[in-house]
C-alpha cells in the first residue's frame, strides 16, 4: 500500500544503521559545537526516512492528525533533500557555505 501512496519515496538501504544507533549518533553530534551541515542533514534525513516508513506501515490505524504529521514529515524530507542538493552543488563549485548561517527564518536568502 505504501508503494501506491508514495511511489517516489526512497527506501533506506539494508546496510544503514539501526534507528537506535542513528538517534544516539544524532545526540552525540548535537553536543559538538561546529557540526558539519551535511553530516547533520544526512542523519536527519535517515531519521525522517525511518519515521515515514514506520508510519506508513501502520497507516490504517492512524487518525487524521497523525496523517497530517506524516505529511509534515514528508514535506520536511523534501525540503532537506533540496537544501542538501544545493549545498552539494556549491561544494562542487568550491564554496564551503553553511546554509544555517545564510538563512533567515529557516529559508534560503
Amino acid at each position: 500500500m505504501a508503494d501506491l501512496l508514495f511511489p517516489q519515496m526512497e527506501r533506506p538501504l539494508p546496510s544503514m544503521p539501526s534507528l537506535h544507533y542513528t538517534l544516539f549518533a544524532y545526540r552525540e553530534e548535537l553536543r559538538r559545537r561546529d557540526v558539519p551541515f551535511m553530516k547533520m542533514s544526512t542523519i536527519k534525513l535517515h531519521l525522517t526516512d525511518n519515521l515515514i516508513l514506520q508510519t506508513i506501515k501502520n497507516i490504517r490505524q492512524f487518525d487524521t492528525i497523525e496523517i497530517m504529521n506524516l505529511n509534515r514529515e514528508i514535506t520536511f524530507k523534501r525540503r532537506l533533500t533540496k537544501q542538501m542538493r544545493k549545498v552539494r552543488k556549491l561544494e562542487k563549485l568550491g564554496l564551503n557555505i553553511d546554509p544555517r548561517k545564510l538563512t533567515e527564518g529557516g529559508q534560503w536568502l
